[in-house]
């Protein structure tokens, strides 16, 4: 066939798996509909193998082994880039997928919203995320973008028969609808100003434009982008749909969600910001304002909104755009060390969240009701110790106590920060790293030093496979505390390939 020589198949297998087995779950769930764990076994497996397939591929690159061509498309337009970064982020989107469909069927049967397309879904969002974080061409971005969004729209309201379930995906749907729509005009704006739409051509003809300051489309469509963007990531003032979404959806969705989709915003801001924006000077230079601002204002304001909720899952909606102001601060370091920084923090993230929510997924009220209220899970500790133990770890990581993840995490930006001389900003992160621990606290007192208050622990099951996940999420905390260098060594150079 014409043309079919100029396809690198190689080069998309990170993206065009989780998209086929996408497409045959959708084809073989139905055959299975009356055997749930054949449905739920061929998602964990194919889940696995999302993993694998990038964490060999970045094995051989980081080892030398086997070269791996990054580009695959057409002549003068790569629609396909695979490089670290790629890889980097597809694997941490498969371990956010796998923990996740791990406990999701207990999770909706217990809610009485079991529905088997959700597999599907997951792994049609996994092909999103991993689309877009896997070329430079800002249409292939946007597609990539609506496949995953659209599929956690529809994941966000699986559970129909709960009101605050509709209302999270509506919610969720209009508001990323409206975000999508920055997007687009923000790419036309930038196409009308470079005459590209990929990114290295967009650096390249910034760069010959000279004086910046004449073209206001350039720098518009550039802040439109970022707005789209901050939605996704949940950044102040875009967050406002966080807390809300992360409540009604349901638990094993909000945890997949509040990792994948982070990992995904950050790495393509990552691409854009280096390798489309950052041959200018002015450009670059008005894009870290613009993080900077946003930077101080996602970690006061989340951690300050966290301070006040009473369920666990508000708060750890809240928890997550502190988070993600802790990102944007990793993103204004010098690339050489922000870009590690950004995929060490996202890792760590991935455990200790993910983790959290496993741990809440398991409180079920008698109605199928999400039990996440912080006098419910009081006496923990007496009744579920394991369990306990495992939630103290992903509140002590969250807060930045060694030797957990969220530590060397939290460290290595708060020193890149000092190092680029952005003193003022590491000053604010530190103070609103010591506001989060006050909430966090909060969890660990009622887990491990209150009485019960009610008999919910007592009808708590935790199957095999939350164990298995539970398990994984704790081992990954701790590992990236302790040996931090089995991720930052391989790490060193993921940046070099973003610079224009």
């Amino acid at each position: 066939m014409p043309g079919l020589e100029l396809i690198n198949l190689r080069a998309m297998m990170p993206t065009l798996f989780p998209a086929v087995y996408g497409l045959l779950l959708l084809v073989f769930i139905p055959l299975l509909k009356h055997d749930r764990r054949w449905q739920w076994s061929c998602a964990v497996g194919g889940m696995f193998v999302s993993v694998l397939v990038p964490a060999t591929m970045l094995t051989q690159w980081t080892f030398g082994l086997e070269f791996i061509e990054t580009a695959a498309g057409v002549p003068g337009m790569a629609m396909v880039h695979l490089d670290q970064l790629a890889l980097w982020l597809d694997v941490i989107f498969g371990i956010a997928g796998l923990l996740a469909v791990l406990v999701m069927p207990a999770y909706l049967r217990r809610a009485g919203a079991y529905r088997p397309e959700i597999f599907p879904l997951l792994f049609f969002s996994v092909a999103g995320m991993s689309m877009m974080v896997s070329t430079e061409n800002l249409v292939m971005i946007f597609v990539g973008l609506e496949v995953f969004s659209i599929s956690l729209y529809v994941m966000c309201g699986l559970a129909r028969e709960r009101i605050v379930s509709v209302e999270a995906a509506l919610k969720y749907f209009l508001l990323g609808a409206f975000s999508a729509g920055f997007l687009v005009y923000g790419m036309a704006l930038v196409y009308g100003a470079t005459g590209h739409l990929d990114l290295p051509g967009i650096s390249a003809a910034i760069s010959g434009m000279g004086e910046i300051y004449s073209m206001p489309m350039l720098l518009t469509g550039a802040a439109m982008i970022l707005v789209t963007f901050a939605f996704k990531i949940g950044a102040v003032p875009f967050h406002f749909w966080v807390p809300d979404v992360y409540q009604g959806a349901p638990t094993p969705v909000t945890a997949f969600m509040a990792a994948g989709t982070k990992a995904a915003a950050f790495g393509i801001l990552l691409r854009i910001l280096h390798s489309g924006f950052g041959s200018s000077e002015d450009v670059s230079g008005r894009w870290l304002i613009a993080l900077s601002v946003l930077a101080v204002l996602t970690m006061l304001i989340g951690n300050l909104l966290a301070l006040v909720q009473d369920r666990l899952k508000r708060l750890l909606a809240f928890s997550s755009i502190a988070h993600a102001g802790y990102l944007l601060l990793a993103l204004i370091a010098p690339l050489e060390i922000g870009a590690k920084n950004v995929l060490f923090y996202l890792l760590a993230y991935t455990f200790m969240t993910v983790g959290a929510f496993i741990v809440l997924s398991l409180f079920q009220g008698e109605e199928g009701e999400d039990a996440d209220h912080i006098s419910q899970i009081a006496g923990l500790w007496k009744r579920r110790p394991i369990l306990s133990l495992a939630m103290g770890v992903f509140m002590f990581s969250l807060i930045g106590i060694p030797p957990m993840g969220g530590f060397t995490g939290k460290y290595m930006i708060f020193i890149a920060a000092i190092k680029s001389g952005h003193v003022l900003l590491a000053a604010v992160m530190g103070l609103a790293a010591v506001i989060g621990a006050a909430y966090y606290l909060r969890v660990i007192v009622a887990v491990f030093f209150k009485a019960p208050e009610a008999d919910l622990i007592e009808r708590i099951e935790v199957p095999g496979a939350a164990v298995i996940a539970l398990l994984i999420a704790v081992i990954g905390t701790f590992l990236l505390g302790i040996m931090p260098s089995l991720v930052l060594e391989p790490l060193a150079h993921v940046g070099t390939a973003l610079l224009p």
